[in-house]
């Protein structure tokens, strides 16, 4: 398929250039698999999402990749999507979307929003894994530059809704301090986690890098589930409050994410969403 066109958005963004950027492919029929990964790295963003109607205008199949292969699941490409999807149908102020991963089914919502959109996606019911031991967390305290010390006075716990995270408290003075120094693929796999995400609690605040320590994200839906999910488990947040989780300040990309666990447990993950840019390829592919 020639030409082909792709998006970039900024995603958790109160304006452009700020947030997490995105590319999204609105239309990816006929593409290779090798294709999808070496798009993604030329674009070098942190994840593209690539899409594929379907007989109805509201469902997308949908296939994520990072710069060194595809995910079953992430929030902020979702979100995104949502909101191209509804600046390309201009339809209604508000609409709902449903998109289809490979394990996953995802039902989002978007409204329009000043020059954005407000982008909101149900992430389910969130699952709780493995808890690390003494020896687990001074392990893990040490992959990323940190003293025993640094870390919280609470649980460090896998927990999904999707994607796994290990998600390991630190104390704020060390959230700036953090320097992964370990290849983390191997002890994660033992544990049933695919990332860390290393969050201050209190303050409501987090951090993530790719599993090789080479890239932070700027903002993570896919672990923003989870660690709502975390705070109400250990009392510091409410079923049926809506409350921001903080990342992105020591990327000077600072972003906000808009989570809430209903009284069923289903966790909604949401945030402003702005248009950047659109572009064409000008050579064929495939």
């Amino acid at each position: 398929m020639f030409p082909l066109h792709y998006w970039q958005l900024d995603v958790f963004a109160e304006r452009p250039l700020s947030g997490n950027g995105l590319a999204v492919f609105a239309d990816a029929r006929g593409l290779s698999d090798a294709t999808l990964q070496a798009l993604t790295q030329e674009l070098r963003q942190f994840e593209t999402i690539f899409l594929y109607p379907s007989a109805e205008l509201d469902t997308y199949s949908a296939r994520i990749f990072t710069l060194e292969e595809e995910l079953p699941f992430a929030g902020h490409p979702l979100l995104g999507a949502a909101a191209l999807l509804h600046h390309i149908h201009q339809r209604g102020e508000q609409e709902n979307w449903t998109l289809q991963l490979a394990t996953k089914q995802v039902s989002l919502s978007t409204r329009r929003h000043g020059a954005g959109f407000q982008a909101q996606m149900n992430q389910g019911q969130a699952e709780f894994g493995a808890t690390l031991d003494a020896e687990g967390r001074h392990w893990f305290a040490n992959a990323f530059s940190l003293h025993p010390d640094d870390l919280a006075d609470y649980p460090a716990r896998v927990v999904s809704t999707g994607l796994p995270y290990l998600l390991l408290p630190v104390r704020a003075q060390a959230l700036g301090r953090i320097r992964q120094r370990a290849e983390l693929s191997a002890r994660l796999a033992a544990i049933g986690a695919a990332f860390v995400f290393l969050v201050d609690v209190d303050n409501r605040e987090g951090r993530t890098w790719d599993s090789a320590g080479l890239v932070e994200d700027v903002a993570t839906g896919s672990a923003a589930g989870p660690v709502a999910a975390y705070l109400v488990e250990l009392g510091k947040a409410q079923r049926g409050e809506t409350f921001e989780l903080a990342q992105g300040r020591f990327l000077g990309r600072p972003s906000r994410l808009e989570v809430k666990i209903g009284n069923d447990g289903q966790i909604l993950v949401g945030g402003k969403v702005q248009l950047l840019a659109r572009a064409e390829l000008l050579c064929a592919l495939d």
